[in-house]
């Protein structure tokens, strides 16, 4: 089901200027003031909401009942994540979209809350309080706004037809019947259901769509977006002359000469789906097309140069979200795809470099991943790409770790002397000097002759003495100069790479390490290399209760991040008691001030829960430390992974004076037997960093007392603070 959600907020008078694309890209934030869901009390939206529920005459009002509360906890954990945006121009442009679709239904307009999910999926979704998130996977997927506004149709419709509420109640129903077949029946039966309302929402959002000046045929194709969402928001074939130069020509036996055609499932079987497939959804709605006039319809009725730039925002934006997941290639490919519309934007150009530079350290081991990962099994095979990025994918798996390595550097280096105030391409490429010296690479290396050669002149010679002889940087340099006169034709492609910056680049002569090893080539025209060891840390203490503290100094102030608190009892249908973890979260935020307090510890609480209507920039802070632990965590958290999703990490410590970010929660669980455990945590993070300093997990075969929770929060702060 394309489902949207969003918490709507009054636009009109709302000036927000363009970014200039052409030059740089900043990532989408939220501005102006924060809607009424930022800063209402949960606890009384509920009540009210099932206080209106009780006056109605309706049937299921206790399960009805069980759904506002699951929803409004959704959706406040929705738009209080760090990913909902508010004000920004995407949302801008989605709220005068349903301007145009509801022009003539201002009440139904005014029900709608619409936002944008800042989400690599292609996906919408709604609730029936009127919610709508639209993922920006999906707005760079669509092809024109007539697409996108098909889709808000079908959303509308969800919420006019109430079939989140009405699925929610037939799911339960099912999940208290007895079934004497197989297991697979309940399902079915459920997923019957739920394609039942998605053809009703196709269909009813075609009748609201055909009452705009939209082009009809849009709404057909916007089922080839969701067909084929699973591929890059464009194919264009991946050219091995984007990474070359006039003296680089890498091997053809790197790239595919034909890619593999892309799959067509549309008439996939739909049985345990919640979707019917796309063939059927389409055929509808070609049918209903056939019946009506499409004179004078258009594509876009907001403006189709504003739509192509919101879309390329999204674009952009989608490739910081690639990154945010540790999915390097295809961060890598929508950042090529953008380079060849926008040839001098810095951010694509930075992001290209990251990617690079996150591949090399992959192919060194680096970089891990693990079932918890979003690539569980690191970065894929080239055979299970479909069409062009099939190009990219064969050329990463193709590429030797440390060959990959001298290439990055070479396009890290050259970016970075196209943009020499970026710190953060200049950042990358003095990590990927280090690399090269890590396996044993020099510019000696740099410096042979053909053996095919059939003269060898004097100057030759020469060349070959110096180079069998230590030599200093600078004759090194000399050598490669003189080489530069006759045409090694053995030399292996990636040793000329680097020539005219050898000859012409002091920077580059500077950074890059004078004496390397030598290397042997394979038979297969590959090199292999050495790599040199990496050193463990021993400062990490453990103890038996899973606690450690590594950290050379004391720690006198924290950045609070969210404390969290949440009961769980399977003794009960409703297993999540949301009403009793709120009241327990509420006063587990006091009990951590009071302890820092007590202690003469210095707290700084950053939590979207606390925020008022004028703390945006809260919010948006927020947000970039949750993309950072975000990327921190599709690993083990020990690891030390690095964080390639945010440039604004060192902003942060400097506006909140400490590089310590501090996350604790309770869990309260009870299970069908009445066992309970209560779970504590306390972790601290040097952002800076980009390691763990101090964890503590501990497990308590005792109920949740408030004595318990204040002594083990008080000995956290009392060893952060002096240090075990």
């Amino acid at each position: 089901m394309i489902k949207f959600i969003i918490p709507f907020v009054m636009l009109s008078g709302l000036a927000i200027s363009q970014q200039n694309l052409k030059d740089n890209f900043v990532p989408l934030k939220s501005s102006g003031t924060l809607p009424d869901v930022f800063t209402q009390n949960i606890r009384n939206v509920i009540q009210k909401d099932i206080s209106d529920l009780n006056k109605n005459h309706e049937n299921d009002k206790y399960i009805k009942s069980n759904y506002l509360t699951e929803a409004n906890y959704e959706i406040e954990k929705i738009v209080k994540s760090g990913n909902t945006l508010i004000n920004d121009e995407v949302t801008v442009y989605l709220n005068k979209v349903a301007d145009v679709i509801l022009k003539n239904n201002p009440t139904l307009r005014n029900e709608l809350h619409i936002y944008t999910l800042k989400s690599p999926v292609v996906n919408a979704y709604s609730y029936d309080k009127g919610y709508m998130f639209i993922d920006i996977g999906l707005i760079a997927q669509v092809e024109t706004e007539a697409q996108l506004a098909y889709i808000l149709c079908h959303e509308i419709s969800h919420y006019t037809k109430k079939h989140h509420i009405e699925g929610y109640v037939k799911n339960k129903k099912l999940d208290r019947q007895n079934y004497d077949r197989n297991g697979d029946d309940k399902l079915i039966e459920k997923c019957q259901y739920s394609k039942e309302k998605e053809s009703e929402a196709d269909v009813e959002g075609f009748r609201l769509f055909e009452q705009t000046d939209y082009n009809l045929k849009q709404a057909e194709k916007a089922f080839d977006v969701l067909q084929y969402a699973h591929l890059p928001f464009e194919l264009v074939e991946f050219k091995k002359s984007f990474f070359e130069t006039e003296y680089l020509k890498l091997p053809n036996g790197y790239f595919l000469k034909e890619v593999s055609s892309i799959r067509n499932n549309s008439n996939e079987d739909d049985t345990k789906l919640t979707h019917p497939n796309t063939a059927k959804r389409k055929q509808t709605v070609v049918d209903l097309i056939a019946n009506r006039s499409n004179a004078g319809k258009v594509n876009a009725l907001v403006g189709q140069s504003q739509f192509e730039y919101i879309r390329d925002l999204t674009r952009m934006e989608l490739c910081r979200l690639y990154l945010k997941r540790r999915d390097y290639p295809n961060a890598l490919y929508a950042a090529y795809v953008l380079a060849n519309k926008y040839p001098n934007n810095q951010y694509v150009a930075e992001v290209i470099s990251k990617c690079m530079y996150a591949i090399s350290l992959y192919g060194k081991g680096s970089i891990r991943y693990n079932s918890d990962s979003y690539l569980e099994n690191g970065i894929p095979s080239h055979s299970d790409i479909e069409s062009y990025p099939q190009q990219l994918y064969h050329f990463i798996n193709k590429v030797p770790s440390n060959e990959w390595t001298m290439l990055s550097l070479n396009y890290v280096y050259r970016t970075h002397k196209k943009f020499p105030s970026n710190q953060n391409i200049n950042a990358y490429s003095d990590s990927l000097f280090k690399l090269v010296s890590q396996v044993n690479w020099g510019i000696v290396d740099f410096v042979r002759l053909s053996k095919k050669t059939e003269v060898v002149t004097e100057t030759a010679k020469d060349t070959l003495a110096t180079a069998a002889e230590p030599a200093s940087k600078t004759d090194l340099i000399a050598s490669i100069q003189k080489e530069n006169n006759f045409k090694s034709y053995d030399t292996a492609y990636y040793k000329e790479m680097y020539l005219d910056l050898f000859m012409n680049d002091k920077e580059f002569i500077g950074k890059f390490p004078a004496n390397g090893s030598s290397t042997t080539s394979s038979s297969s025209g590959f090199s292999s290399y050495s790599t040199s060891s990496k050193s463990s840390d021993s400062k990490t203490k453990k103890s038996k209760k899973g606690e450690y503290i590594k950290t050379e100094d004391k720690i006198q102030k924290v950045l609070l991040l969210e404390p969290f608190y949440l009961k769980i009892d399977e003794s009960k249908e409703e297993e999540f008691q949301y009403f009793s973890s709120d009241k327990k979260q509420e006063n587990y935020i006091v009990t951590v001030n009071n302890c820092a307090q007590k202690q003469n510890f210095e707290l700084v609480t950053l939590d979207p829960g606390l925020v008022t209507s004028s703390d945006v920039d809260k919010v948006n802070d927020y947000s970039v430390i949750n993309d950072w632990f975000s990327e921190k965590f599709d690993a083990d958290s020990d690891d030390k992974n690095p964080i390639f999703n945010t440039n604004e990490i060192d902003n942060l410590v400097g506006k909140y004076g400490t590089q310590y970010v501090f996350k604790t929660g309770i869990v309260n669980y009870k299970s069908r037997s009445g066992k309970k455990r209560t779970y504590y945590y306390a972790f601290v993070y040097d952002i800076k960093k980009n390691e763990m300093i101090y964890k503590k997990f501990e497990t308590f075969r005792d109920k949740d007392s408030k004595d318990l929770i204040n002594a083990k929060v008080y000995q956290t702060f009392y060893e952060l603070k002096h240090k075990k």
